[in-house]
């Protein structure tokens, strides 16, 4: 017979990806907050050090306590806040110079300034009208040493880290109540949550403002994604509460669909710097916390003693809240060895990647890999050594190139302790549709010795032939003859199987495929066997 090369054709797949984020890992995984500090305040008194996130400061009373273990102990740091305030509202670092920091206090309503951390104290900001339950101050994340605040309805700034402040404008309609100030990074526009009349936007860095949420509750907290330019959060106390999300810089709000944050006067909102999956949010009197590690696609309930002031994301594995009562940190039971807070599948490059992240780790030995096609029987088909002990963040993925039907495949992980404790992970889907062209792809590796993997897409069922032949035109071997269904196939030629066995040199695979159709395909393609 003769031997002719017909051009390839091209091929394009049209996949659907589920990710799913998982909220408790691999089984119950229990929380707890756990009250690390006593203390009590109104606002947002907890902030994290950028330059070293083990080191937090809590504001309660009079005194600024100081954590270097991430949340876990405390102790006074420098002397009590002058003029024996009611309350502290706030605290801003200066994370360029370690020791120096702003505190927004109520009642007196000032700002002051320490560089010593907290050894000396000096006046800021004095004669200020702060909201009664507000958060006054707001660092320019993209100008660390620009301060905004708001005393009455005067709107505030400083460029130099509150050495001095200048008025930009007297805003009207707001006279007292502005809860919360929040800054999109660099931008001009700024947000402000009242307590009475709904969000306020400037879009020139606060010298004018326009009103573009309006109710007749109050807008305790907006959070700012930095991951995602544009997009905001919001919650509402009273007015029905709720949950509210801006993805346009704040100029429209939609409500969050849910029948806890419906019913609820939400209180607080925090979103992870560098990671918008893991958010929080909590409301001011039900004794409730939401998490979600998908970005608000899903939450979990976590219940918290007494009212809530301030939630704080510093990672996946800590966050922080500011209760009546104190300081609280959010703790996983020891119970549970591997926490698992994300997994997902995508299809590319014809193989199915799936990705996963832990918390934290206990003795954990490692992960075996199952599939199942239509859920029906899973299948182990790989493995991943785990970390063993970690208290940080870990991160796994796996390739499944064996992908050959057009259709729906699952994948979950089996967790292993060192002593054999098993937990299953839940399930990951990746729905993937036929091809919509018939290809033969080139054989892998090639050369070879002794095997190597011929992979051919077929885009509706068809009968299909597969030969081998040498220089000569000369059949050596039916490779295949069989009925197939639509989708990607693999063929693995071993040239010690092949009767007589395969001599080194040239040969053609040949693939000849009817459709149900009517569609007719022929290829060819050369391999070379070396030994």
């Amino acid at each position: 017979m003769g031997v002719c090369q017909l051009k390839m054709r091209q091929i394009n797949l049209t996949v659907i990806i589920i990710c799913l984020f998982l909220t408790i890992g691999f089984s119950q995984t229990s929380y707890e907050w756990v009250l690390k500090q006593a203390g009590e305040t109104l606002g947002g008194p907890v902030i994290v050090a950028a330059y070293n996130t083990d080191v937090v400061y809590y504001g309660s009373d009079v005194i600024i306590y100081k954590s270097l273990d991430r949340g876990e102990t405390f102790t006074q740091t420098g002397t009590n806040v002058p003029d024996s305030p009611r309350d502290i509202k706030n605290i801003i670092l200066d994370n360029s110079n370690p020791g120096t920091f702003l505190v927004a206090t109520r009642t007196p309503d000032k700002i002051y300034k320490t560089t010593d951390d907290g050894q000396t104290w000096s006046i800021s900001l004095d004669n200020a009208n702060f909201a009664h339950f507000g958060i006054p101050m707001e660092q320019d994340p993209s100008q660390p040493n620009t301060i905004y605040t708001i005393s009455d309805n005067d709107f505030m700034r400083s460029t130099n880290f509150g050495d001095s402040w200048s008025t930009l404008t007297s805003v009207v309609g707001i006279s007292g109540g502005v809860c919360d100030i929040a800054v999109f990074p660099d931008t001009s526009i700024i947000l402000m949550g009242h307590e009475g009349t709904g969000i306020w936007r400037s879009t020139d860095s606060g010298a004018s403002w326009t009103q573009v949420f309006i109710t007749s509750g109050e807008i305790p907290t907006i959070a700012v994604d930095y991951m995602n330019p544009g997009v905001a959060w919001a919650v509402k106390w009273g007015d029905g509460g709720g949950v509210f999300k801006s993805t346009d810089y704040g100029f429209t709000w939609i409500e969050i669909t849910n029948s806890d944050f419906d019913v609820e006067n939400m209180w607080t909102v925090h979103i992870q710097a560098d990671d918008s999956n893991v958010l929080i949010v909590g409301c001011f009197s039900c004794e409730i916390v939401w998490r979600s590690l998908d970005g608000g696609a899903s939450w979990t309930k976590i219940d918290i003693l007494g009212r809530s002031y301030q939630l704080l994301v510093v990672d996946s594995t800590t966050q922080y809240a500011a209760q009546e009562g104190g300081f609280f940190k959010l703790t996983r039971d020891p119970a549970f060895p591997v926490e698992l807070t994300s997994f997902s599948a995508k299809f590319d490059n014809e193989q199915v990647e799936l990705y996963w992240e832990t918390a934290s780790e206990l003795n954990n030995y490692g992960f075996y890999i199952e599939r199942s096609i239509q859920s029906e029987i899973w299948e182990t088909i790989g493995f991943v050594e785990g970390n063993g002990n970690s208290n940080s963040p870990k991160y796994y993925s796996y390739k499944d190139d064996n992908i050959s039907l057009a259709d729906t495949y699952s994948y979950r992980l089996k967790q292993i302790d060192i002593d054999g404790t098993i937990e299953y992970s839940f399930v990951t889907e990746v729905d993937i549709t036929a091809p919509v062209d018939y290809e033969l792809k080139q054989n892998y590796p090639n050369p070879f010795n002794p095997s190597t993997i011929i992979k051919f897409y077929i885009p509706v069922n068809s009968y299909v032939k597969l030969n081998l032949f040498d220089m000569l035109g000369q059949k050596v071997a039916e490779l295949l003859n069989a009925e197939l269904a639509a989708g990607i196939h693999r063929f693995e030629l071993n040239a010690k199987s092949v009767a007589g066995g395969l001599s080194s040199g040239t040969y053609f695979y040949y693939l000849e495929a009817n459709g149900e159709n009517g569609i007719n395909f022929i290829d060819i393609k050369k391999m070379l066997l070396l030994k």
